[in-house]
C-alpha cells in the first residue's frame, strides 16, 4: 500500500493519527413507506431527533445526535419526494434527508414526529405540493425538465455516492489534484477522466473518509496548502490498492463537513461550512419527546417482577415483532377483524410494559407498514437481542367459528422451548382463552434467529369467542400484560440458572 501525505499541521499530528474512535450508538434500521409518506427508524439507544426544512433544494433534514451509521444508503422515490438519503455528517450525528422533487414543497408544520419509545420513531409527511415556476429555488430546473448536466440537479450528501464507474476502455482514472477553492469553502478533487466516490465519517481515523474506486494517484499530485486559518487541519491521501484511492479529511474546530458533490464527470467537491448552517431553514419542525404509554395493571393481576436479570453485556434486549402490516392485513376474521391491527396494539403495550421494567424493547415495526420476514430477523441479529417474540392472530375457515384458542410455537432448542412454555402458561393464568398447546413449527422468524424465539397466536379472528375478545381493547391490554409477565419470568428464571 502506497501512502502520500499532502499536508498535516504538526501541532495536530498526534490527534489526527491516534484519536480514539467515537462511541456513538447506531441507527439499527430505517424504511420509508411511499404509500403513506411515512419514515420509520429505530436506534439501539434513546435519541431526540432534530428536524428542519431547508431550501435549495427543498428537503427535510433530520439529525440524530449521538447516533452513528454502519452503511450509507440512498433510496430513489417517485412523485413529490425525490429520494431519501441516510448518512453520517460527523462523528456524533447521523442525518436523514428527505429531498423533494424539483417544483415541490411542503408545510413543515404538517410533518409529524411520533416516538413510540425513545428508540423507535415514525415521521409522517404531508403530500408534497407543486409550486409556481416563479417560486422555484434558483439553480434547480422545474419538474420533468430534461437536463444534460446531472450534477446541476443531484448532489451527493455525506456518506453517499454514485455507483462506481468503469470506463468503456476499462482504464483507471488518475487523481491529479486535491485543493481548496472558493475561499476555503470547498475541497476539490480533480481527475483526468470520469470518477465517482462514496464517503463516510471514519471514527477510527477521526476523519471524513472519501473512497474513489477505479482510480490511482498521479506521480506529482498536488495537495492543499494548509495554515492556521485553513478550514482543514489535515488531509491524508493514499493508494489503498491498485484501483482505489482514499482521502482522509479532518476539519478544524468550527468547520463542518458538508455534502460531497459531483460538479462534473472529472471533478468532485467536498463542501466545507461553519458549524452553523449558512442557509437558514425555511421552517422549523417540531419534534415532541417520545411517548411513554404505561398501561396500568388491574389490581387482580400479579405485579410484574420488580427486578430483572443482567445479561453479559449489561442490558436485556427483547425484539417484539408485530406480524404483517401495511398492505398485508394478515388474517381477516369475523366482521372484517384484521390481524395486523390487533397484534400491533398488543405488541406496543408489551414493549411499553417491558420498558417500564427496565428492559429495552424494540418493535420490528412501529406503525401500519409492511416488513418482510428477513428484515425482522436481521434487526434482532443486529441488535444482539436476548429474545425474539413474534405476535400473531390465527385464522381458519369462516365455517369453523367453533375453533378458538391460544397457540405458542417455537422451532428448536431447550431455551426456546422454555420461553414458549413460560409465556404460554402466563397467558393461560392471566387471560380467559382456550389452551391449544405449545407446538413446534418451521416459521422463518423462528428458524433464522439465533436467540430464543417464539411465535404467539393470541387467538382466532375467525373464532366465535376469540373474535369478540380480540376486538376489545381491555382484552388486548390483558393479553399484553400476560405476555410481558411471561417474558420477565423467563428472564428471571434464566438468570437464576445461568
Amino acid at each position: 500500500m502506497r501512502f502520500r501525505w499532502l499536508l498535516l499541521l504538526p501541532s495536530l499530528l498526534s490527534v489526527f493519527l491516534f484519536s480514539a474512535a467515537a462511541q456513538a450508538r447506531e441507527l439499527l434500521s430505517w424504511r420509508f413507506d411511499s404509500n403513506q409518506n411515512r419514515l420509520v427508524f429505530t436506534t439501539d439507544v434513546g435519541v431526540q431527533p432534530k428536524a428542519q426544512l431547508i431550501a435549495n433544494p427543498s428537503r427535510v433534514v433530520i439529525d440524530l445526535p449521538g447516533i452513528s451509521l454502519r452503511r450509507s444508503v440512498t433510496q430513489p422515490q417517485k412523485g413529490g419526494i425525490r429520494e431519501i438519503r441516510v448518512g453520517q455528517i460527523n462523528a456524533e450525528t447521523t442525518r436523514i434527508v428527505v429531498e423533494l422533487a424539483p417544483g415541490y414543497t411542503l408545510d413543515p408544520q404538517q410533518v409529524k414526529f411520533r416516538g413510540a419509545t425513545p428508540t423507535q420513531w415514525s415521521v409522517d409527511f404531508p403530500t408534497p405540493q407543486r409550486v409556481a415556476p416563479s417560486l422555484l429555488p434558483p439553480g434547480r430546473p422545474p419538474a420533468n425538465t430534461p437536463s444534460n448536466d446531472r450534477s446541476s440537479s443531484i448532489s451527493i450528501p455525506p456518506l453517499l455516492g454514485l455507483p462506481s464507474p468503469v470506463s468503456n476502455s476499462g482504464q483507471v482514472a488518475t487523481i491529479q489534484a486535491v485543493e481548496l477553492a472558493n475561499n476555503g469553502t470547498q475541497l476539490l478533487i480533480r481527475a483526468d477522466r470520469g470518477v465517482r466516490a462514496t464517503s463516510t465519517w471514519d471514527p477510527r481515523e477521526n476523519a471524513y473518509r472519501i473512497t474513489i474506486p477505479s482510480a490511482r494517484l498521479a506521480d506529482q499530485v498536488r495537495g492543499p496548502q494548509l495554515n492556521a486559518s485553513s478550514p482543514l487541519s489535515g488531509v491524508r491521501i493514499r493508494q489503498q490498492d491498485s484501483r482505489t484511492v482514499v482521502l482522509l479529511v479532518q476539519p478544524t474546530t468550527g468547520v463542518q463537513i458538508g455534502e460531497l458533490n459531483q460538479l462534473n464527470e472529472q471533478l468532485l467537491a467536498l463542501q466545507l461550512q461553519p458549524s452553523r448552517p449558512v442557509i437558514p431553514p425555511i421552517g422549523s419542525i417540531n419534534v415532541p419527546p417520545p411517548l411513554r404509554t404505561t398501561p396500568i395493571l388491574p389490581p387482580s393481576q400479579t405485579p410484574l417482577p420488580s427486578s430483572l436479570p443482567r445479561v453479559p453485556n449489561g442490558r436485556v434486549v427483547v425484539m417484539v415483532d408485530p406480524g404483517h402490516g401495511g398492505p398485508d392485513p394478515g388474517a381477516i376474521g369475523i366482521g372484517g377483524l384484521q390481524e395486523k391491527g390487533i397484534v400491533m396494539s398488543i405488541s406496543q403495550q408489551v414493549a411499553s410494559l417491558l420498558e417500564q421494567q427496565g428492559v429495552q424493547a424494540v418493535l420490528t415495526r412501529t406503525g401500519d407498514s409492511d416488513l418482510d420476514l428477513e428484515p425482522r430477523v436481521a434487526m434482532a441479529e443486529r441488535m444482539n437481542a436476548n429474545l425474539f417474540v413474534s405476535i400473531h392472530a390465527n385464522a381458519i375457515s369462516m365455517s369453523r367459528p367453533d375453533i378458538n384458542g391460544l397457540e405458542t410455537y417455537y422451532y428448536s432448542g431447550p431455551s426456546s422451548g422454555r420461553l414458549a412454555k413460560t409465556i404460554h402458561n402466563s397467558i393461560l393464568q392471566g387471560v380467559d382463552v382456550q389452551d391449544r398447546g405449545v407446538r413446534t413449527a418451521r416459521f422463518y422468524v423462528l428458524r433464522r434467529t439465533s436467540m430464543p424465539s417464539v411465535l404467539i397466536e393470541v387467538g382466532f379472528v375467525t373464532g366465535r369467542d376469540d373474535a369478540v375478545k380480540l376486538s376489545n381493547p381491555t382484552y388486548q391490554n390483558q393479553m399484553a400484560q400476560a405476555i410481558a409477565r411471561g417474558i420477565l419470568q423467563y428472564l428471571q428464571q434464566n438468570s437464576q440458572t445461568s
